[in-house]
């Protein structure tokens, strides 16, 4: 009798045999081609992410342009933003010296207006006197002082030079001659009051449209004066710090029963004539 063998040793398969039980359509001692299965799996890991993140992306692009057109007056918030001081250590090379100068005038860089009777103060496209030319169109550097029972004017201005921190806001009417038209309409009666608002930042020069939503809050009233049908009024001096904005309101006094001042500024019309705040340099 042929005794019971626990264990049978099985002949070893070439390679050629195991490739042939893994890939039944391939040919006796042919290799399957091609990449290996890791490195293919590694690539659709890379693929499949690349995917998602394109994706990704391209639903933030669109929720932000769509959320831009949703509220198109929206500003990010940040913190105020200062200039660079260009003065460094003036004041200790001028510290002992005592010297008046001559009246600066200068003019606002941002003027923008807004309902008067509107409780949110949302401020109007901004006024230009745009015109097409041979290179383009083309906007002046014409600014509109437009104060009446229902409009109200936002001024801004750059306070210049070093320790000309001491400011009067003089209110003139621009002259009309050959290079340069005001179009004044003044009802002699009227009599504004400008007040000082809150904030430091400065307001964007945006000629499309309203660089903010709303006009900042009013600090103080500065003056109440009559606007001179001719010569000047001024207000009293206040304190402008060198570097920074200041940014007032011109409005209709509620003591006026007629009230309507409309009119085109140039910095660079002359004679000098507008709505401008004159810089007094005392160095102590």
């Amino acid at each position: 009798m042929r005794p019971l063998v626990d264990y049978i040793a099985l002949s070893r398969l070439s390679d050629s045999a195991k490739w042939t039980m893994h890939e039944p359509l391939l040919k006796e001692h042919e290799e399957p081609q091609g990449i290996p299965r890791r490195e293919h799996v590694l690539s659709d890991y890379f693929i499949f992410w690349s995917t998602a993140g394109v994706a990704l992306t391209t639903m933030l692009s669109i929720l932000v342009f769509f959320g831009a057109l949703w509220n198109p007056h929206s500003q990010p918030t940040s913190s105020l933003v200062v200039r660079p001081n260009p003065y460094l250590y003036l004041d200790k090379i001028l510290y002992n010296t005592t010297q008046v100068f001559p009246l600066v005038v200068n003019f606002p860089q941002v003027v923008l207006h807004f309902n008067a009777e509107d409780p949110g103060r949302r401020t109007q496209p901004e006024s230009h006197r745009s015109k097409p030319t041979a290179f383009g169109t083309v906007y002046p550097d014409d600014r509109r002082i437009h104060i009446s029972k229902s409009v109200s004017t936002i001024a801004q201005f750059w306070n210049l030079d070093y320790a000309m921190e001491s400011c009067v806001v003089n209110l003139s009417l621009p002259a009309d001659t050959d290079r340069f038209q005001p179009d004044v309409k003044l009802v002699k009666s009227s009599v504004v009051e400008i007040w000082t608002l809150e904030g430091e930042e400065e307001l964007a020069q945006d000629i499309r449209g309203a660089p903010l939503a709303s006009a900042p809050r009013r600090r103080a009233l500065l003056a109440t004066l009559p606007f001179p049908s001719s010569g000047s009024h001024l207000s009293p001096a206040f304190h402008c710090p060198s570097g920074r904005y200041t940014t007032l309101e011109l409005a209709c006094s509620d003591a006026s029963a007629a009230c309507h001042v409309d009119f085109w500024q140039d910095r660079r019309a002359k004679p000098i004539g507008g709505q401008s705040l004159s810089d007094v340099m005392i160095i102590m």
